[in-house]
């Protein structure tokens, strides 16, 4: 079944202190922030897919503006005998495929129009519930090689579409 929806995107996102290739499940990655670190929070929705397979549940949408990744599409989708193992993948001007899996840290490659970068990425919390309730939470730090690691704490709501006015 594929059908058009809305999804919300509700993240807050700050720097923390540490490496995840130094110390790969660190629980102060992801309470403490770095002492010049901002909480960057931002909620956009978008127009997207959902798609359900039978055996496997996935949502498309085109990245915005406010994501930094105009051009970019984003597919988030998991099995769903294993709901608590998220893949997001994303195709455009930038490339990647991230996994997130609680207690787990995964390497990922992120490639861009300069170079591919590796990318470490530490999930502390899934809280899959878009099969039952429309919902997916998220809480995880990811790093790319050589660069301040980011903790970020990710909604996305899976909302009806609005039918346009019909005109008699």
């Amino acid at each position: 079944m594929l059908k058009k929806v809305r999804i919300q995107i509700i993240t807050d996102r700050y720097e923390v202190q540490g490496s995840l290739y130094d110390a790969p499940t660190a629980p102060a990655l992801f309470e403490q922030p770095a002492p010049e670190a901002e909480v960057e929070h931002t909620e956009t929705t978008v127009e997207g897919r959902y798609h359900d397979s039978g055996d496997r549940i996935s949502i498309g949408y085109k990245e915005t503006e406010l994501s930094g990744m105009e051009g970019s599409s984003t597919s988030v989708s998991f099995q769903k005998s294993a709901p608590a193992i998220v893949s997001m993948l994303r195709d455009g001007s930038v490339k990647t495929a991230l996994i997130f899996e609680r207690g787990k840290r995964h390497l990922c490659v992120y490639q861009t129009q300069i170079m591919p970068f590796e990318v470490c990425v530490f999930t502390k919390r899934v809280d899959n519930r878009l099969e039952t309730e429309g919902t997916l939470e998220m809480d995880y730090t990811v790093e790319i090689r050589g660069a301040q690691a980011e903790h970020t704490r990710l909604l996305l709501r899976v909302l009806p579409v609005f039918d346009s006015p019909s005109h008699s």
